[in-house]
């Protein structure tokens, strides 16, 4: 077994151990009031940390510039979209569309 297989089984054994702490049930364990209050906090950063590589630098690998770039335009447009419509899911579906759309018109 290669470094590769070996890393990936260790990843997830860890996920795995991690995951079950919090969510079964026969275990005595429980979170403080402090400690959730900070874990709210990791959804918006890994998000962040996963949408800004792609909007920001996207654009480097096209002939475009920055503002032309469909992942801008489109993040734009679901930021809009979120703050107006308080259904995640056609958020999602609009803006998968408006990307999808974006892409066709200039590739």
């Amino acid at each position: 077994m290669n470094n590769y297989w070996l890393a990936l089984l260790g990843m997830t054994c860890i996920t795995f151990t991690c995951r079950y702490l919090f969510f079964a049930k026969k275990l005595p364990f429980t979170l403080g009031v402090k400690t959730k209050r900070a874990l709210a906090y990791t959804a918006p950063s890994v998000l962040t940390a996963m949408w800004v590589p792609i909007v920001f630098l996207s654009y480097q690998h096209i002939e475009k510039s920055f503002l032309d770039s469909p992942f801008l335009i489109a993040g734009l447009i679901t930021i809009a979209l979120s703050l107006k419509l308080k259904s995640t899911l056609l958020v999602v579906i609009i803006s998968i569309a408006v990307f999808v759309a974006l892409q066709l018109i200039y590739y």
